[in-house]
């Protein structure tokens, strides 16, 4: 009767945890396509390139903010580049020219933040 019990306690636990975790992500990701078009990026052998120039080098996409979170406490070469409150990011490779880390920063924004469009009456 106790296993039953605890049983019960562990499933009730799994499917709470695996609700929460659902519903923490729904909606708040960006998809790899739409980072991918947003930077104009071009898939590589070691990743992905900006607007083709092997100086604006990523090595992943980030598709909300706990990969953003994750990935900036990651050691290595790489460093993030994220969309205001970390949305969505990348990692870039260095050397990543300064040019195109602001251009990232730019088409992330654009990208969480899309401009409104003017109504006309």
């Amino acid at each position: 009767m106790a296993s039953a019990r605890r049983g019960l306690v562990a499933l009730a636990i799994l499917v709470f945890a695996l609700t929460w975790a659902g519903c923490g992500s729904s909606g708040n990701s960006i998809s790899d396509s739409q980072i991918i078009s947003a930077l104009n990026l071009t898939k590589t052998s070691t990743g992905y390139e900006m607007h083709g120039d092997p100086f604006c080098r990523i090595d992943d996409l980030l598709n909300d903010l706990s990969e953003v979170k994750q990935a900036q406490h990651q050691k290595g070469p790489g460093f993030v580049i994220a969309a205001p409150q970390g949305k969505a990011g990348v990692v870039a490779h260095p050397p990543f020219a300064p040019a195109c880390k602001r251009k990232a920063q730019d088409a992330l924004k654009k990208l969480v933040h899309p401009p409104k469009k003017n109504k006309k009456s």
